[in-house]
């Protein structure tokens, strides 16, 4: 063979598998469809059905991502995750539900349709509801900071119970292993979602934290500074969705507005619609791959 010949098909032998493993790469971060049909069933008899109705499109949305892309086997294989809180008689009060994506190789980038196929109904103890999902995801290829966080409703006992009262103050933990920016929303039934953190007079637009630093924001006794929220609710049972963004790379919180007062007249944060909070999530996650998003479910009882 011509030497020149054999070169040259060396060198495309060389690009085809250069392209091949640039391709490769590109498709395990692709972005993809994903549903799922899940039908949610508990026996948590303080649980009201809108309660039920979130919990249930959470789980279905764990369900399309382990379907897509399947669990990761040395983690606890857990959609849910039960925690007890008890009373001073060691009698349960009620329960609060963290929902954990830790055991799923994927994760949720923006929902497309959400659909009851069959509504809540509480039979016999049971709350039961069928629910179906689609939305768009992606493959998680390597493992995100590990940050660390607990909703707490008392400084002055870090390991508070998370099943709060109408009345009770709201408290974040956080650390985190490496330098970032954070963000934290509440949202609310109405569908209104609230910038507690960064503070209002933080003219940056997301809260810089330290590597290995542990923070108790919301509180001015960690920080002279800090904005003090008060949960309330005028129903019997309320359920809130806090969301904790993170990213070792900065970015800015999702454009909002001075927010209105409660039922009690008090000043809310700086708010926007739920529905521009996941178009801002969206867009975000989907040109940082290393942004982390974290939901807590949190039951105010009146």
């Amino acid at each position: 063979m011509d030497p020149k010949i054999k070169e040259m098909m060396k060198r495309i032998a060389i690009l085809s598998i250069c392209l091949l493993v640039g391709l490769c790469g590109f498709a395990a971060n692709d972005i993809v469809r994903v549903s799922a049909t899940y039908e949610y069933i508990s026996d948590n008899p303080n649980e009201t059905a809108a309660q039920a109705t979130a919990k249930a499109f959470e789980a279905a949305r764990l369900k399309a991502l382990e379907n897509r892309f399947g669990i990761d086997a040395s983690r606890v294989v857990s959609s849910l995750q039960t925690n007890r809180d008890k009373d001073g008689n060691g009698s349960s009060e009620g329960k609060t539900f963290a929902l954990s994506e830790t055991s799923v190789r994927g994760e949720w980038i923006e929902t497309i349709k959400e659909q009851i196929i069959e509504e809540a109904t509480f039979i016999n103890g049971f709350w039961r509801i069928k629910v179906f999902v689609e939305g768009r995801a992606r493959s998680l290829t390597t493992a995100k900071a590990d940050i660390q966080y607990t909703v707490i409703k008392d400084i002055q006992d870090l390991e508070s119970p998370t099943t709060f009262r109408s009345g009770n103050d709201l408290y974040l933990r956080f650390q985190s292993p490496v330098a970032g920016y954070l963000c934290v929303y509440l949202v609310d039934e109405a569908q209104n979602a609230y910038c507690l953190l960064p503070y209002p007079d933080n003219p940056h637009g997301s809260q810089a934290v330290e590597p290995n630093r542990e923070y108790i924001f919301f509180s001015e006794k960690y920080d002279p500074k800090a904005q003090e929220y008060t949960l309330t609710s005028e129903r019997e049972s309320e359920q809130n969705i806090l969301y904790l963004i993170f990213s070792p790379n900065d970015f800015t919180k999702a454009a909002d507005r001075q927010g209105s007062t409660n039922f009690q007249g008090d000043q809310l944060p700086r708010e926007l619609p739920y529905e521009f909070l996941q178009k801002w999530l969206a867009r975000n996650q989907t040109r940082d791959p290393d942004m982390d998003v974290r939901q807590d479910i949190i039951v105010i009882r009146k």
